[in-house]
């Protein structure tokens, strides 16, 4: 699978700049908590959650260069007041789109973004309410293995099945972090 490389971060009070910050990380670790952790409560100077995302492309090999990444997006998870299930999902960047890949050749074409980072501030957060966070990266569609393999063969040697159009020629591959939860 891709090796997309992922950080996240939540907290109440986290830095809307991290982006810019040239020390990003280690201040994320300072004002919020990563992946797979709980919030905190509530402090006094701020009642809504922001969430810090970075994330760099699968750098892959010579052979086999990773795709560049197409977006960021946090998705949330509650219950409500009603004990109802609740889930939304924010697109918080997205990439240059100029990206393309050719399903009948595979071959692609543009750049893309090597790189993405957002923060983002939960304006909906309501402290009585059970939830969770996780974020999930994107990257520009490639050719999915079948794909490769059926551009490799022409002739009898190429199977029927290599021009189905039914059968998915293309794939998104994705990342996606451990949840951040907040139990009120």
């Amino acid at each position: 699978g891709p090796r997309i490389a992922l950080r996240f971060f939540g907290g109440f009070g986290l830095s809307t700049d991290l982006c810019s910050d040239s020390d990003m990380i280690a201040q994320a670790y300072k004002e919020g908590v990563p992946m797979g952790s709980d919030l905190n409560p509530p402090g006094l100077f701020s009642s809504q959650p922001t969430f810090f995302v970075q994330a760099l492309q699968d750098p892959g090999s010579a052979d086999e260069p990773g795709a560049p990444l197409a977006r960021i997006q946090i998705i949330k998870g509650w219950v409500n007041e009603q004990g109802e299930a609740q889930r939304a999902v924010h697109t918080l960047a997205r990439g240059d789109g100029n990206f393309e890949t050719n399903p009948a050749t595979c071959a692609s074409s543009g750049s893309g973004s090597s790189s993405l980072c957002a923060t983002w501030t939960d304006e909906s957060f309501n402290a009585s309410d059970h939830a969770f966070y996780y974020a999930r990266v994107l990257a520009e569609p490639t050719c999915r293995w079948n794909a490769y393999l059926c551009g490799q063969l022409s002739g009898e040697a190429r199977p029927s099945v290599c021009d189905q159009a039914d059968i998915p020629k293309v794939i998104r591959e994705r990342a996606w972090s451990s949840p951040i939860w907040f139990t009120p």
